[in-house]
């Protein structure tokens, strides 16, 4: 039994030795110009207390006032000695700030930080049966000596060759993510990815933040329906009904299918006394096909239709709305 442990210890070394070493190349993993973000803040971690410090690093580079210790309540969990992923991506949009998950290849994370921002990755130091969990931020990459940078436990600027950057990152779930302003989009060509972050955080974010972001996705995306569907909604909650109506307008003729931008075309048809525009939204169609939370506000919206129309015809002004 002793030289069978003692074998497979042995075993165990020569292949995390492997895994470490990989197959020697020359020159850098990626092609990319040096980049590195030296204003980015450093904040030192206490023990087990990586997950604070790594968002306090990447929310005061957004701009927020914070600190390690005042996020330790909200995503400091004793029992796992850590935090987890779902609180760090909750946590961005308590300071109307969304968090955006980004795509699993570390070109993501170059084009992040080519355009000014910092990016918290989950490594594990152990191996994937043996894990040994630690957030830290990206704010570097040198291509020269092929190393990454940095803020990490105790080092403000932690060098890390790619391989041994690459390793951790999968062994960690090639987990990353990035806190973007409202108004902001990430850096590579990702719509689906940002309009569910963005779904997020508009259940939090107020109105003129929502508007921003999903104004945002228009700009970078506008042959996105959801892209409309959601800055529409923004410009209801702000009040400017007629940008909504032609908002959800637009959603429509992208997909006729979004049955959610006709419900919300529909009621702010209504809200515009223009009742009978709005049960045109609904004729043809089957409600009772639709899933169960949206199909019982469409009939609502439906009956609402039905009841103001029988006692105004619609407004002069209806006609420049679909």
């Amino acid at each position: 039994m002793a030289k069978r442990a003692a074998l497979a210890t042995a075993c165990f070394a020569i292949f995390f030795c492997v895994l470490l070493s990989g197959c020697v190349a020359r020159g850098p993993m990626i092609s990319a110009r040096s980049t590195e973000l030296e204003q980015t803040p450093f904040f030192p971690q206490k023990r087990f207390q990586c997950g604070p410090a790594a968002m306090a690093t990447v929310l005061v580079a957004s701009g927020i006032s914070t600190s390690a210790e005042a996020l330790e309540s909200s995503l400091y969990i004793p029992a796992r000695r850590g935090s987890l992923q779902v609180e760090m991506l909750a946590t961005p949009r308590g300071f109307s700030r969304l968090a955006l998950p980004l795509p699993r290849n570390p070109a993501s994370i170059i084009a992040e930080l080519e355009a000014g921002r910092p990016v918290l990755v989950l490594h594990n130091y152990g191996l994937p049966f043996w894990p040994r969990w630690h957030y830290a931020v990206v704010v570097g990459y040198d291509p020269v000596d092929d190393v990454f940078v940095l803020r990490s436990g105790g080092k403000r600027r932690q060098l890390m060759r790619s391989r041994r950057f690459m390793i951790a990152w999968h062994y960690g779930g090639r987990w990353a993510m990035v806190v973007l302003r409202p108004g902001e989009t990430a850096a590579l060509d990702d719509a689906q990815s940002f309009l569910e972050a963005a779904a997020h955080f508009e259940k939090v974010a107020s109105p003129a933040d929502s508007h921003a972001t999903f104004a945002a996705a228009v700009r970078r995306w506008p042959g996105e329906p959801v892209a409309y569907v959601g800055r529409g909604t923004a410009e209801y909650r702000l009040g400017n009904l007629p940008a909504a109506a032609h908002d959800y307008a637009r959603a429509l003729q992208l997909d006729s299918a979004q049955a959610g931008a006709r419900n919300n075309l529909a009621q702010t048809l209504v809200d515009l006394r223009c009742p009978h525009r709005a049960l045109a939204m609904f004729e043809g169609r089957d409600l009772d096909s639709l899933p169960a939370p949206l199909r019982d506000a469409s009939i609502e919206t439906l009956r609402g239709a039905q009841a103001a129309a029988a006692v105004t015809d619609d407004a002069a002004h209806c006609e420049s709305f679909p």
